[in-house]
């Protein structure tokens, strides 16, 4: 369901105590289109408002929120104009899906003066626009120019609401009347009748009145309804009435903010998961792909290297049998009697047996020498791609959050540009905590910078760390001393090593544990790798629905 006017009013009617009376405290631009008003009201209150294509919506917000280092040009205009405003009234036009804010504030000289923040939640269309008390726009989020097909929207028009003829389901008199000379048997003829409804709220309304049930009687039972819900079906919908027309798992809520909030939520954090996963997923797979290359390109040059001898052999031939050399000749053959074979040998032909002998043994040092450099980096691009394929594997279970800690990570490396207001952001790691059956912690790190915190910064030298053997995966600490664990708690955390690893769709994987003394870091590598001794072995199918069921803290 799209956030129609029905939802709309819904919101407007419970947040008004709250809202009206509010002094606007500070103003951020979260996205593009999403902007967080914090208001102050003998508490702190979040007002959130979208203008995003795909999730407009207003609603009072209880997430906490990443505050952008560097605001925008709009919304340092809304924060010159609206900080310190309070708002004196907030109502909906009609049932349409536009909201008008009525504020107060004291300009420079310490007068009173109203302004009007109309916020239209019109899908591709949605706007937030500033207005004076005489309704002429001082700016507004996205501009409209004169001679387009569409209203003007810029600094110094006159804001003009847009124009809808459908009948406001709430006007009484004329949706009676609309009732008693029309019968609706399909969602189109409803949607074009009335205006601020959804296709949801048609839909049910042609389900509940199949049975010839009273029309009327049908429409104002849906309006009035309060029946927050998030249905889950082959896609999540969200509605203020109870859905019949479809089937599926239901989560109900006790206010239309707290749906929106945790639909919209849930919506926003899987779009940014996918947004962020889809640009590292193409960064390491580019990574892999150029180490490989670099790979076996110095395979090339180590083979081509690895036969410097001849070189040597050729320079040794030619001081042997210079009398068989000539001035001009481009190639000369000799006769090898360590082998018992004849040696084609290229010759420079400005140059005699002598200055080519010179350049064989030249070519024979340079490429003695490279051997060790070429070894080296051969070593350092395998490190590489070892270390890429590690991340790669690591965004298969990562959260929204270990995502964000992997970019992090690849900004420290110099992969990714770090920016100045990423640098002011930094956070600590933040990994995941379980508690097993018995009620042991059991510590999850899902990414290098998780692992390396709860390895060797929280873990004490007697917990117990668990790691799929021979394969990458996460680390796993248990916090308790490894001759004290039960069975289950063994076996809890091997799931939760095996589950969170390569192996997770294998059967019979092999979980090695020890203690975290035991635990030592490969030093030199990018990442964190490490090695470990004194450790036991488990083998366990990994089990989706049993770490599901883990309590997390």
């Amino acid at each position: 369901m799209s956030f129609d006017g029905l939802m709309l009013r819904h919101v407007i009617r419970e947040s008004q105590d709250s809202l009206i009376g509010a002094r606007i405290s500070k103003v951020y631009q979260l996205e593009d289109f999403t902007f967080l008003f914090t208001l102050r009201k003998h508490k702190n209150i979040q007002l959130l408002i979208s203008a995003s294509k795909q999730n407009t919506r207003m609603h009072i917000s209880e997430q906490s929120f990443d505050k952008p280092y560097n605001p925008p040009m709009f919304c340092m205009f809304l924060r010159k104009h609206l900080e310190g405003a309070r708002i004196d009234a907030l109502s909906q036009i009609d049932n349409d899906r536009i909201v008008q804010f009525t504020l107060r504030k004291k300009d420079e000289f310490g007068d009173l003066k109203t302004l009007h923040l109309y916020y239209e939640a019109m899908g591709k269309d949605a706007n937030l626009i500033l207005t004076d008390e005489s309704d002429k726009i001082l700016d507004c989020l996205n501009h409209t120019h004169p001679f387009s097909d569409q209203r003007t929207m810029i600094p110094s028009a006159i804001y003009e609401r847009p124009n809808d003829e459908r009948i406001n389901p709430f006007d009484t008199l004329n949706v009676e009347k609309i009732f008693k000379t029309h019968h609706f048997d399909n969602h189109k003829s409803l949607l074009n009748t009335f205006q601020g409804i959804s296709p949801l709220f048609t839909k049910e309304f042609v389900h509940r009145t199949q049975d010839n049930s009273d029309q009327l009687n049908v429409f104002n039972t849906l309006l009035a309804e309060r029946n927050f819900e998030i249905l889950k079906h082959k896609k999540m919908v969200f509605s203020p009435f109870h859905i019949t027309h479809v089937e599926g798992t239901t989560e109900r809520f006790e206010s239309a903010s707290k749906l929106l909030d945790t639909f919209f939520g849930k919506r926003e954090n899987h779009q940014l998961h996918q947004q962020h996963l889809k640009q590292l997923r193409s960064l390491v797979n580019k990574q892999i792909d150029k180490q490989q290359r670099k790979i076996e390109k110095l395979n090339q040059q180590l083979a081509k290297n690895e036969d410097a001898d001849n070189y040597q052999k050729k320079g040794n031939l030619l001081l042997s049998y210079p009398h068989e050399v000539t001035l001009g000749d481009k190639m000369v053959q000799l006769y090898d009697y360590e082998n018992e074979t004849l040696i084609d040998i290229a010759l420079d032909r400005e140059k005699d047996a002598v200055e080519n002998a010179k350049n064989y043994f030249a070519k024979f040092k340079k490429m003695k020498k490279s051997l060790p450099h070429i070894n080296r980096q051969i070593i350092r691009a395998k490190n590489e791609r070892t270390y890429f394929k590690t991340i790669d594997d690591q965004l298969d279970y990562a959260e929204l959050r270990d995502l964000l800690e992997i970019r992090d990570e690849l900004k420290e490396h110099g992969y990714l540009k770090q920016s100045k207001s990423s640098k002011k952001q930094a956070k600590k790691a933040s990994h995941t905590t379980f508690i097993d059956p018995d009620g042991i912690k059991i510590l999850v790190g899902k990414n290098n910078i998780q692992n390396a915190k709860i390895t060797h910064e929280i873990a004490k030298h007697y917990h117990t760390w668990f790691h799929v053997k021979d394969s990458p995966g996460s680390h796993v600490v248990a916090q308790a001393p490894i001759d004290e664990l039960s069975e289950t708690t063994i076996r809890s955390a091997a799931q939760l090593a095996a589950y969170h690893s390569k192996m997770r769709y294998s059967g019979s994987v092999a979980v090695d544990y020890t203690e975290v003394k035991n635990i030592k870091k490969i030093p030199g590598h990018k990442g964190y790798f490490v090695t470990y001794k004194h450790q036991k072995t488990i083998y366990i199918d990994p089990d989706e629905s049993f770490v599901h069921s883990l309590k997390k803290l």
